[in-house]
């Protein structure tokens, strides 16, 4: 359940809340020393491998120092060395074969910005885009680092999920904005709550009821009434309607765009998406409302062993992360009234 996948962040934020205060980074004839944690089996030589692989990260101080929190009591506030230089994470393999090169994990607060920083090692992190990792909120930063926290003798990008989506909202750049707004549009079209079987049976019962309340909320909320197809019809929307969806995405940030494009992405639908955000489908009946023929195929023929389940489960974890990054930024801009 995707609600069971938030409070799996939450409890890891909780867990590992002692371990992210402790930052007491090492600092050795002006270098910077990585050491695996205890609960890490990295030999002296893995760590080594893993010092000498990440060369790119700079190494020299400069003798300023970051805000961190203390390593005696959260909320406490004290200074120790910043070193300069960023974590570059590009440098990190997706195949799940980089070691963990870090021993300390934090973030810091810049108050001009009024962003936050996660921290490795007293380093900020660098995207491969080239940008600084920050988000806006103390509460998302503190979830990305515990991430970081928990990573124990290799880095396995799959399970920063978190980190991945906020790398993706910062670097996206205006051509993939464009590309957003146009997936949405062009899906439209074939949004299966917009399309229901013709025949009077369990699976057209099923639809209606779960269908119609998100249906009726769309054309609600933008004020023109989506179109509904049946048998081999694609959904026909108004121009005035599909005009108003691409204002209002080209009216969102980059956070919210992408966030939104992500869900959508594997609820296949961009009403279902609209009425998750906003809280009008149980979260336990999330799955039920995303795969209903799936579902009302295996009522009739079984389910499939390791196939159904893990499908759910699978789309849980993708909707889990940006569905958290969403509730902890501001609401999305309302779209513009139609005259």
């Amino acid at each position: 359940m995707i609600k069971s996948s938030i409070n799996c962040i939450n409890r890891i934020v909780l867990k590992n809340s002692r371990s992210l205060c402790r930052l007491n980074t090492i600092k050795s004839n002006n270098e910077l020393r990585y050491f695996s944690t205890s609960s890490t089996s990295t030999s002296t030589s893995e760590a080594a491998t893993a010092n000498k692989a990440n060369d790119k990260i700079s190494s020299k101080s400069s003798g300023k120092f970051k805000t961190l929190m203390s390593s005696s009591r959260v909320g406490e506030e004290e200074s120790i060395p910043y070193f300069a230089g960023e974590a570059l994470l590009d440098g990190i393999r997706g195949d799940g074969t980089s070691l963990r090169w870090y021993k300390d994990v934090g973030y810091s607060y810049d108050p001009d910005t009024k962003s936050y920083f996660p921290l490795l090692d007293g380093r900020k992190l660098k995207t491969t885009g080239g940008n600084i990792l920050s988000v806006p909120n103390k509460e998302l930063v503190i979830a990305m680092a515990a991430e970081w926290q928990s990573v124990r003798k290799y880095i396995q990008v799959s399970r920063l999920p978190l980190n991945q989506t906020v790398i993706t909202c910062i670097d996206i750049k205006k051509e993939g904005r464009n590309k957003l707004i146009e997936e949405f549009i062009n899906h439209l079209g074939t949004d299966p709550v917009c399309y229901r079987e013709s025949r009077e049976n369990k699976l057209g019962s099923l639809q209606k009821q779960y269908y119609d309340p998100m249906m009726e909320f769309g054309s609600k909320y933008y004020g023109i009434p989506f179109f509904l197809a049946t048998g081999l019809e694609t959904s026909d929307h108004p121009p005035k309607l599909v005009k108003a969806i691409k204002d209002h995405l080209e009216s969102m940030n980059n956070w919210e765009l992408v966030c939104l494009q992500l869900i959508a992405s594997s609820c296949k639908s961009f009403l279902i998406t609209l009425n998750l955000y906003y809280g009008n489908i149980r979260l336990d009946q999330l799955y039920n409302s995303i795969a209903i023929e799936e579902e009302y195929q295996a009522e009739m023929w079984g389910r499939i062993p390791f196939g159904h389940d893990l499908a759910e489960c699978e789309t849980h974890n993708e909707i889990a992360p940006p569905l958290f990054v969403l509730r902890t930024l501001k609401p999305i801009p309302l779209p513009k009234q139609i005259k």
